[in-house]
């Protein structure tokens, strides 16, 4: 069908509306069929003269409007193409692009494209325009609705965009009602039965798409805006998004006509933190420059300071586009644009953004709302927000230029209060109660904001929060607010369990034991020293633990700090015990057991003489380990969970050694509630492991194996190593008492390569005394023997009896 039209098609369904007659009416007074005037109005058939002018007579039209509608000498009017020119090198957005174009071809009459100033919306439609534009012979118009525009000035009102239309229609302005209703209802019906595609670029929201549908959907709006067009009626809303990397690296490859290597595309796509605009601005002026390197450019696009300022031509910019959507915030919401700057880590929650304001979190939660409906700042997941790398420069310049220093320090000073809050709350739910320093802190730095309910809420918390703490911690040392950041650091080696980064967490330890000796305060320094011993335990070191753990226990009791003393000299116990020196480590809690009776500290003794059992079983002194055992049970508080927990383990312990696995099955059965119960983790795996040494000892491998299997997922999961050599040897036991020998020498060898790696002299012992079996079982002898040569070595270094030796000797 050709693009162009006839006068007469273009003319006469306006002249009929001002003359308010339906097509029958004028059908019926001109004497012609209605189905002609309905063709006629829609451009199919070319009218005959004597049709006109029964028409001319049926409308009673004067000399001008007649010569419109007569004019029968050929002439076409040409029909609208007021598309911007396509991009020749379209790349990166082709998902999007098919996307847009199959949702047309399903159907959809209105399609709404949001994002973010700069993000590429007005180049996607117009290629998607171009591409449908021979769908629509009844014209393609382009209207700028200047929604986000860089002027200042008033905004283009309805009126005159529905006029500016019409115009466009072919339609004369003298013709236009002055009515705004009267307008809007000829825009309507003139677009009623074309197929048209109206593209409106920049609208201020989804109010002013609406006011400019068409009433029939006979053709195609297409909308973009900032703002989220979501609520458009029948829309398909489509959000744009700064590209992921490949897609980004294939507009500046296309921009550049290969100019950049991979490497290089990459490096510009980065320093434009992947906005369209950016890139396109600086690949222009790459271009622009035939003489320039590629690295030329990238040196401009280094400093941060100037970024900005190099991501600009004499029209366009991108602090511009940025400022365009900063104009039409009103105060308070600018103000909190300008302070997310201030977030050292990558996205907040609304207690965050409340303390920056200094308003409640409801309402900051709202207004970082209405920051995503403006797309100046993004929520990847509930609750979470950020702004895209170039808005954070925007807003950090915007905050040096329009904000006081004072009110900025201020701001800051609240979010680490803020942090320091949530830090202790969460610390003192994930970690053991008896770490009394996180209850004294917790009470301390309560700012009345809400904790946790339950340990994962904590470690949920932790985990979304990691990242953003970490860099708070290095921002507060820059700002000289140590004591914020000491405290931030402590807390956060609470989760030392919980991260899996162990390197990270002696990293956070190194800057809180730096504070500590620049605020020269003894106290946090034996605390941090402690935190760096227990770092160090988990990454396997443990003569660096030792080191650091007997310099914490020194340095506190000479302060006098009873509880500190003794909670390095249990943890450096419990080193010793998982290296296999199950003396030393007796030694250990000898030590000190005596400062936390000198000091008649209850809870320390309950927790010194419950750890004492493991070593005392290790080295065969049953009774003096169950006598502990009572006297740790004399001493446990009703409500202390965590400590029945562990006694009811030892107990169940006991029960088997003593003959009865099916009595140790129901107590460990019953513990293993319990601990699920309480969210008592590192007590969990444990009570699985024992729980698989029952179940082994009753003949029952299928169960066995599913619990140890279950416990190694746990300690893998906690990156606790002592444990996860424990379920190892564990399941390699089982797997060869139930005929699987293969698989069981694998778990041992897997656990003798890591309790070697960190001098766990028993439980290598252990590997070996598995491996022994294992191979017996397969018949190789000759490797059973030199397997259990060496588990007979190790168990006499650890102090294991020899009557262990004796025993393996007989079996081969």
């Amino acid at each position: 069908m050709s693009d162009r039209g006839f006068d007469a098609r273009s003319s006469l369904r306006p002249l009929r509306l001002r003359a308010m007659m339906t097509q029958e009416e004028l059908a019926l007074k001109a004497g012609v069929g209605m189905r002609t005037v309905r063709d006629i109005e829609s451009g199919k058939v070319r009218p005959q003269p004597k049709t006109l002018r029964l028409l001319v007579k049926a409308l009673g039209l004067g000399d001008q409007d007649r010569a419109l509608l007569t004019d029968t000498s050929g002439r076409e009017l040409p029909v609208a193409r007021e598309l911007p020119r396509e991009l020749v090198a379209f790349a990166g957005r082709e998902r999007h692009l098919g996307e847009l174009l199959a949702a047309v071809d399903d159907g959809a009459t209105v399609v709404g494209v949001h994002g973010m100033a700069g993000v590429g919306k007005t180049t996607l439609a117009v290629q998607a325009a171009h591409a449908l534009a021979p769908r629509y012979p009844g014209g393609q118009l382009f209207v700028d609705l200047h929604g986000f525009t860089h002027a200042d000035g008033p905004k283009p009102s309805l009126e005159s965009v529905l006029a500016r239309v019409l115009r466009s229609l072919h339609l004369d302005k003298r013709d236009l009602p002055a009515d705004v209703d009267e307008l809007a209802a000829l825009y309507r019906s003139v677009l009623a039965g074309r197929r048209v595609l109206l593209v409106l670029d920049n609208a201020a929201g989804a109010e002013q798409v609406e006011a400019l549908l068409p009433g029939t959907a006979d053709g195609l709006t297409m909308a973009t805006s900032r703002h989220d067009l979501a609520s458009v009626p029948d829309v398909v809303s489509v959000p744009l998004e700064p590209p992921p990397m490949r897609e980004a690296v294939a507009m500046v490859n296309a921009a550049t006509a290969g100019r950049a290597t991979d490497a290089e595309a990459v490096a510009i796509a980065e320093r434009c933190a992947r906005l369209p605009l950016a890139m396109g601005l600086a690949t222009a002026r790459l271009r622009s420059r035939p003489l320039w390197r590629v690295q030329d450019l990238l040196e401009r696009l280094a400093d941060e300071d100037r970024l900005l300022d190099e991501l600009g031509t004499d029209h366009r910019s991108v602090a511009a586009a940025l400022r365009a959507s900063y104009r039409e915030l009103d105060a308070p919401h600018r103000r909190l644009l300008r302070r997310l700057s201030l977030i050292p880590g990558d996205d907040v929650d609304a207690h965050a953004a409340a303390a920056l304001c200094d308003v409640e979190p409801d309402r900051a939660a709202a207004m970082l709302e209405s920051l995503v409906n403006v797309h100046l700042a993004e929520t990847r997941s509930s609750g979470r927000y950020r702004l895209h790398d170039l808005v954070r420069l925007f807003a950090s310049q915007l905050a040096g230029s329009e904000e006081d220093r004072s009110e900025l320090d201020a701001a800051f000073g609240r979010l680490l209060d803020v942090y320091v809050h949530f830090a202790y709350q969460a610390a003192s739910q994930a970690v053991s109660p008896y770490q009394r320093i996180f209850a004294e802190e917790l009470k301390a730095h309560d700012f009345g904001l809400p904790g946790f309910a339950d340990q994962d809420g904590a470690v949920s918390w932790f985990r979304a929060e990691r990242e953003n703490l970490a860099a708070t911690i290095v921002a507060a040392v820059r700002a000289e607010r140590l004591e914020s950041a000491w405290h931030l650091a402590s807390a956060f080696s609470a989760f030392r369990w919980y991260d899996g980064d162990t390197e990270h967490q002696l990293a956070i330890n190194r800057t809180a034991l730096d504070i500590a000796r620049r605020l020269g305060d003894e106290l946090k320094q034996a605390h941090s020293l402690g935190d760096r011993g227990r770092h160090f335990t988990v990454a396997g070191r443990s003569a660096e633990a030792i080191d650091y753990l007997s310099w914490a226990a020194a340095l506190s009791r000479k302060l006098g700090d009873v509880a500190a003393a003794t909670w390095a000299l249990r943890n450096l116990g419990i080193l010793y015990r998982q290296s296999g020196r199950f003396t030393e480590a007796l030694d250990v809690y000898r030590s000190a057991l005596e400062v936390a009776e000198t000091a008649a500290d209850t809870t320390a003794i309950l927790h010194i003489r419950s750890n004492m059992v493991v070593p005392l079983l290790r080295l065969g002194r049953l009774q003096d380990a169950e006598r502990c055992l009572v006297e740790s049970e004399r001493l446990l508080d009703p409500g202390d969970e965590y400590n029945t927990s562990r006694i009811e383990n030892f107990r169940g312990i006991f029960a088997r050694e003593k003959g009865d696995p099916a009595a140790a099955l129901a107590i460990h059965t019953a513990c293993l509630e319990r601990c699920r119960q309480n969210g008592f983790r590192e007590g969990f795996t444990p009570v699985l492991i024992e729980l698989g040494e029952d179940l082994l000892r009753l003949g029952r491998g299928a169960e066995a194996v599913a619990h140890l299997n279950q416990a190694l997922e746990h300690a893998e999961d906690l990156s606790y190593q002592s444990l996860e050599r424990s379920a190892r040897n564990g399941l390699g036991r089982v797997l060869t008492a139930s005929g699987r020998p293969e698989e069981a020498i694998g778990h041992h060898e897997r656990a003798a390569a890591l309790a070697e790696s960190q001098q766990d002299a028993y439980e290598l012992a252990c590997a070996h005394h598995g491996l022994t079996d294992a191979h017996r079982v397969r018949g190789d002898l000759s490797a059973a023997r030199e397997q259990l040569r060496k588990a007979a070595a190790g168990y006499a270094q650890c102090g294991v009896p020899s009557v262990l030796a004796e025993r393996l000797h007989r079996d081969l």
